[in-house]
């Protein structure tokens, strides 16, 4: 065999052998649940059930922002599909303007009609332009507009107390669900005909949204007039809303608050708790949360307005999230494993997400959760750099010898 032909297959060699290793060090390995940091045991309390588990504080922390990394696996390493759903409750349908008719007065008050056209609904919200006052609102129900079996469906108080500064409620929440065509709004007190702007329907039947506190423990001061709370939080656990305890003996005021996040001003909102009697009518209102939505910070300062009043007595302020649930169908499994904590991982795509519908409570199972730790199987992702990128001086010096190598035979067969 000519020595021409031997350089030729070394040549050829030395360069199969070289691409094989940068194709082999550039592979990662197909190993999911060691590319995931964080692990926690699932333990199945009706394995015949659909479970679930709520997401607290160690999942949003070291998990994507979406959530798109967590995996459940059985005790067989195989993937148990789930879907996550927010406990927001009922969403709260919009409020649908309808026809306000026969506005006039009747024995001395503002009486008119309300055309509902929808066909449940337990919410009445009216636009009235009168300022500083406070009255009852009687309702009744019919389905024919000339009818004269009209049902009784309550009175309620509505008020401004704008002078004051206390705030204002016109909106009616019925005592139960109602379905009659036309309602009649009786107006009890300082409110004339032509300041009644039109109203409004919803159907708000709803559970309420389930919160869960966070661990953060802010701390209070008082700078000149402002009521000053400071806390701190892992930024990728979210913020829902701000409740505040309030000692009872508080009453009859309303305080602007405004949430920072670094300075930086990102809601705003006010608290306040009525408890009045005028004219012979009681008025009881109270609203002590500050409704956010998924905000994320690692600093928050939440500042109180007291204005000249003294400062109010908050005994507790406490941060909250809405709960997440993951639920999932165990197929008779009585545990599980959920892995997650990584960022490069793509969210899965399961049919059970995709067809998935909050069940029934008798129908679904709370499973329980060991606290968070670190995954025993963790390797972490391999440099998925080109191999050339991470290894340049192996590359030159491959390059270096395979030219070396042929400028020395080359220069043999010009001798020879």
């Amino acid at each position: 065999m000519t020595h021409t032909r031997l350089r030729q297959r070394f040549i050829f060699f030395f360069l199969c052998s070289l691409t094989a290793l940068l194709s082999a060090a550039a592979a990662p390995a197909n190993n999911e649940i060691a590319y995931l940091s964080r692990s926690r045991s699932v333990t199945i309390s009706a394995p015949d059930k659909q479970n679930y588990i709520t997401l607290d504080e160690g999942i949003f922390q070291y998990a994507r922002a979406d959530l798109g990394d967590l995996r459940f696996y059985n005790a067989q390493q195989t993937e148990v599909p789930y879907a996550i759903a927010i406990q927001r409750g009922s969403s709260a349908s919009a409020l649908s303007t309808v026809p306000v008719l026969n506005k006039g007065i009747v024995n001395g008050n503002t009486q008119f009609a309300l055309d509902v056209g929808v066909p449940e609904y337990d919410e009445v919200h009216l636009d009235l332009s009168t300022k500083d006052f406070v009255a009852q609102a009687r309702l009744e129900g019919e389905n024919d507009i000339a009818g004269r079996s009209w049902s009784d469906l309550g009175t309620f108080t509505v008020f401004d107390f704008s002078k004051e500064r206390l705030g204002s409620n016109s909106t009616i929440r019925l005592h139960t669900p109602s379905r009659f065509r036309y309602l009649r709004v009786t107006i009890i007190g300082p409110v004339p005909a032509d300041e009644v702007k039109g109203a409004s329907i919803a159907n708000l039947q709803q559970e309420k949204a389930s919160y869960i506190d966070l661990s953060a423990a802010p701390s209070a001061r008082t700078e000149g007039k402002k009521t000053v709370f400071e806390w701190q939080t892992a930024e990728r656990v979210p913020l829902d809303r701000i409740h505040f305890f309030v000692d009872a003996a508080e009453i009859n005021f309303n305080r602007p608050v405004t949430l920072f996040c670094d300075k930086r001003e990102i809601a705003s909102g006010s608290i306040s708790r009525i408890r009045l009697e005028r004219k012979g009518r009681k008025i009881a209102s109270e609203d002590l949360g500050l409704e956010l939505s998924g905000l994320h910070c690692p600093r928050y300062r939440l500042e109180v307005a007291n204005g000249d009043d003294p400062a109010l007595r908050i005994t507790a302020l406490h941060p909250q999230m809405l709960e997440r649930r993951a639920y999932f169908d165990p197929r008779g499994q009585t545990s599980l494993t959920l892995y997650y904590g990584d960022d490069k991982l793509n969210p899965p795509t399961y049919d059970y997400a995709k067809l998935f519908e909050a069940p029934e409570a008798s129908q679904v199972a709370p499973a329980s959760l060991s606290p968070d730790a670190k995954n025993a199987s963790y390797t972490g992702r391999p440099d998925e750099r080109p191999w050339s990128e991470k290894n340049p001086a192996v590359l030159w010096i491959a390059m270096i010898v395979a030219v070396g190598l042929l400028g020395a035979w080359a220069l043999k067969g010009f001798k020879s």
